[in-house]
């Protein structure tokens, strides 16, 4: 039909034909995973069959920096991948090589437990960072979300 001043065009539905949602942009869907391999694959391979199922999502990964070999197998079904630098897991005997500035303090040799308490902040400040680096200041959500594996957090509590 051709459309004079007389005709409406159709509203506009919440989810267009190219998957965006009534503003435009795309969905995004965060998968949060932390732990060790056995916690993070599992999450990983979720991320990557959702992204190839339901391609209108915007879909990334974050994960501890140690899993970076997850980059490349994810980029293939087009999910990105945002390493977090904290380590997988932690172990006292591997307290000496972590290298955060705010565990090396002047204050001298702390507990493992504050120690290891000032690396879960650390950890929490850049899972923080990096999922406002994914939703930025858009006050929409429609359709967005967040998967975490929680039960990989006896090492590190978010």
């Amino acid at each position: 039909p051709t459309w004079t001043r007389t005709h409406k065009a159709p509203e506009a539905s919440a989810r267009t034909m190219d998957g965006c949602g009534g503003d435009g942009r795309r969905p995004r869907a965060v998968f949060m995973a932390f732990g060790t391999h056995g916690d993070v694959f599992p999450i990983a391979a979720l991320a990557a069959a959702f992204a190839n199922d339901q391609q209108q999502y915007t879909v990334v990964f974050i994960t501890h920096s140690a899993h970076q070999s997850l980059s490349t197998h994810l980029a293939v079904s087009k999910v990105r991948y945002m390493p977090v630098a904290s380590p997988p897991a932690l172990a006292s005997e591997q307290l000496d090589n972590i290298s955060y500035d705010s565990v090396q303090s002047n204050a001298g040799p702390e507990s493992f437990s504050r120690r290891k308490e000032i690396i879960q902040t650390e950890h929490r400040k850049a899972c923080l960072a990096s999922v406002e680096e994914v939703f930025g200041n858009d006050p929409s959500i429609h359709s967005d979300f967040i998967v975490i594996n929680f039960f990989a957090l006896c090492s590190f509590i978010i």
